[in-house]
């Protein structure tokens, strides 16, 4: 008998229509908010500055060397635009960076005004054999005058332009 009036007292009790706090929940979204972006890593990004080629760019009038790195599977090959100057096979299955920058910088040597050239790459070839490329041909370093100095870090051909191989 004690338990019909309690259910009696219960169903006679208004019910609340529940709500939805938010204020806390942002108090919680601003604390994570501001913790995120303090503890995030920001990274530096490296930027190389490239020379695309365009279709507006006109024909040359007068003819000027330019080097052209072409990466394929079997290793380097270097040409002017229409001749081959040489060919880089791959050793013991790497590409010879050593070789090409030595190749570059002779040519350097040889047309010391000239700063452009192209890197091309065919299909096949990994992405990073050409950024590769394009560092090994960029700049190079010398060995000192006299033991005690630093190396000479030489430009050699800065603007570089990226393409696919022919």
């Amino acid at each position: 008998m004690l338990q019909k009036p309690f259910l009696n007292r219960m169903a006679r009790r208004p019910r609340k229509p529940s709500e939805l706090l938010l204020v806390p929940m942002i108090d919680i979204f601003t604390v994570l908010v501001t913790f995120l972006l303090m503890t995030a890593v920001f990274s530096r990004i490296t930027i190389v500055q490239l020379d695309l080629p365009s279709a507006a760019a006109g024909q040359p009038t007068d003819p000027v060397f330019r080097l052209e790195v072409i990466v394929r599977k079997e290793g380097f090959e270097l040409t002017n635009g229409t001749q081959s100057i040489a060919t880089i096979p791959k050793v013991d299955g790497e590409y010879d960076l050593k070789s090409l920058s030595e190749l570059a910088l002779a040519l350097k040597r040889e047309h010391p005004q000239t700063e452009a050239a192209s890197v091309l790459m065919e299909p096949e070839v990994r992405y990073d054999y050409l950024i590769q490329a394009m560092d090994a041909i960029r700049n190079t370093e010398l060995p000192a005058a006299n033991a005690d100095a630093q190396p000479v870090r030489v430009a050699l051909f800065s603007k570089i332009a990226v393409g696919d191989a022919p």
